[in-house]
């Protein structure tokens, strides 16, 4: 399942105004919903009960956080003119121009141009890779061209046209009754790898006027997580 916007895919410029187009899973939201969740109900339970235990308090409360941090939070961008990455702990953003490569392979990966002497990798943590999902799709695309092909051929041997009959079910040519939208029929990530793809090419600007990529930590992730792993770590040493 997939939560984003259409990238524009036809030859027209993109207007740097334009909303970009965002990526997340629904399976991260709903795992960082889950986790906020049970996180507040132990936060609840073992914080303002009768019988207090810290333990228990300082895990709902890492669960919350972690559930922000590592499933709510994280999301792509893709911008007219550049590419934004936020990561649970970092925030890239790489310009079109100086983008070298975007792949999914294991994972989603950026790479971009030389910059100070080596290029830099990046993971894109809101679009993770699925082979279940490729799998699932490259198997109701199969099914659909036999489906094609079979009704093809049906028509062929009705009409009396035994050349086009063998063709069809020997599975020669493309069926005219398939017309899909190949990006229909793809998993999340790679949909996502072709519309970034897309909006790199309909970038005009020049690599020398591209701005630099930018790598920033992000303290307002970084320090509730740190925060709430010293406190688990206390709480399991007896300090409160």
């Amino acid at each position: 399942m997939r939560l984003k916007s259409p990238a524009a895919t036809d030859g027209a410029t993109v207007p740097p105004a334009e909303k970009p187009t965002s990526y997340r899973t629904v399976g991260s939201l709903g795992t960082g919903v889950l986790l906020v969740v049970f996180g507040a109900i132990f936060l609840f339970a073992f914080g303002l009960g009768s019988d207090k235990h810290p333990v228990g308090t300082t895990i709902g409360l890492l669960m919350v956080v972690s559930g922000v941090v590592g499933g709510l939070y994280p999301a792509a961008f893709s911008h007219a003119d550049r590419l934004s990455i936020r990561n649970p702990f970092r925030r890239i953003d790489v310009s079109w121009p100086r983008v070298g490569s975007i792949s999914a392979r294991l994972s989603t990966v950026v790479q971009t141009v030389a910059e100070e002497g080596k290029p830099h990798k990046f993971t894109v943590w809101a679009i993770p890779v699925s082979m279940h999902e490729r799998r699932k799709n490259d198997r109701v695309v199969a099914k659909k061209v036999r489906s094609a092909r079979a009704e093809s051929a049906k028509r062929a041997s009705g009409s009396g046209d035994i050349a086009g009959s063998a063709m069809g079910a020997a599975g020669y040519g493309r069926p005219k009754t398939l017309r899909e939208d190949p990006m229909e029929t793809m998993a999340f990530a790679d949909q996502a790898v072709v519309e970034m793809r897309d909006r790199q090419r309909l970038c005009t600007t020049s690599v020398e006027k591209a701005a630099p990529t930018t790598v920033t930590w992000t303290w307002y992730t970084l320090a509730p997580f740190g925060v709430s792993i010293a406190l688990v770590v206390a709480a399991i040493a007896g300090a409160f």
